[in-house]
C-alpha cells in the first residue's frame, strides 16, 4: 500500500509539472514532461505539439483514472496508429526515458501497444541541410532513426535489443519488461536511450543527435490487448 501511495505521489508532481511546462520547454532540474497526461490532455483533440499517425478509432485511445492514477489507455485495433509528441532535446544532454505503465496482458508476442522515440540528426546516410525522412508517414515529426520500447511476451526478454521483424526499414525494438506475472501492475521504468541509441547505431554521430518526438504506437491486425501510460519524461 505503502508503495503504490507513493507511486500515485510521483505521478502526481509529474502531471501537475506537465500542465504547467511547454514540450520545448526544460525545467529548472533538467526536465521535459512530455505526457502527464494533464486535465485538459483530449486523445480526441490533442494540442498542436501532438501528432497522430493513423485512425485509431472510437475507444482506442482515453484518458481516465487506473488504479488510483491519471492515465492513457490505449487499445490497439485493425489498423496500426502512433501519437506522438514533437520534442527537440539534445540525446547526450537529456538521455533518460522514464515511465509507469500498467499493461494487459497479450495473447502472444510483444505487447501490440509501445513506446517510440524519434530521433534526427546523427544518421550519417540522412539527407542534410535539415531534412529527413520519416519511417510512420509524412505526419509525424522529421526523424532518421526510430526506436521502439516494448513489453515482452517473456519477463526472460528483458533488455532485449533486436531489430523488429517486417519493417523496412528495420526498427530496433528494445524490450523493458514482460511476462503474464508482470502485467496488470504499475511498473515505474527508466531507460538510457544514449546507450541504446549507441547500440543500435553504433557508427552514427551522437553529437548531432536530437530526440524529435516520444510517443506510442498500436500495432493494428493484432488481437487486442490495452496498455495504460502515465508520467512520460525526459530527464538528464
Amino acid at each position: 500500500m505503502a508503495r503504490g501511495r507513493l507511486l500515485a505521489l510521483a505521478l502526481t508532481t509529474a502531471l501537475v509539472s506537465a500542465c504547467a511546462t511547454p514540450p520545448t520547454a526544460i525545467d529548472q532540474a533538467g526536465r521535459l514532461e512530455v505526457l502527464g497526461p494533464g486535465a485538459g490532455f483530449s486523445p480526441d483533440a490533442p494540442p498542436a505539439d501532438w501528432v497522430i499517425e493513423g485512425a485509431p478509432g472510437p475507444g482506442r485511445l482515453e484518458v481516465g483514472d487506473v488504479q488510483g492514477i491519471r492515465a492513457l489507455r490505449i487499445l490497439n485495433g485493425d489498423e496500426r496508429f502512433t501519437l506522438v509528441r514533437r520534442t527537440r532535446a539534445i540525446l547526450l544532454a537529456m538521455p533518460y526515458l522514464s515511465w509507469a505503465w500498467s499493461m494487459d496482458i497479450q495473447r502472444s508476442g510483444p505487447h501490440p501497444v509501445h513506446l517510440v522515440v524519434g530521433f534526427d540528426g546523427g544518421n550519417p546516410d540522412g539527407q542534410r541541410g535539415g531534412g529527413s525522412f520519416s519511417w510512420f508517414g509524412s505526419s509525424l515529426p522529421a526523424h532518421d532513426r526510430l526506436l521502439k520500447i516494448a513489453w515482452g511476451e517473456s519477463a526472460l526478454q528483458r533488455g532485449s535489443l533486436i531489430p523488429t521483424s517486417g519493417e523496412d526499414p528495420p526498427v530496433p525494438r528494445y524490450t523493458v519488461r514482460g511476462g503474464r506475472e508482470n502485467a496488470g501492475f504499475w511498473r515505474l521504468e527508466t531507460v538510457d536511450l544514449s546507450r541504446l541509441y549507441s547500440l543500435a547505431w553504433p557508427d552514427d554521430d551522437m553529437g548531432r543527435v536530437n530526440v524529435s518526438f516520444i510517443g506510442i504506437s498500436a500495432d493494428g491486425s493484432r488481437p487486442p490487448a490495452a496498455a495504460n501510460i502515465s508520467g512520460i519524461l525526459l530527464s538528464r
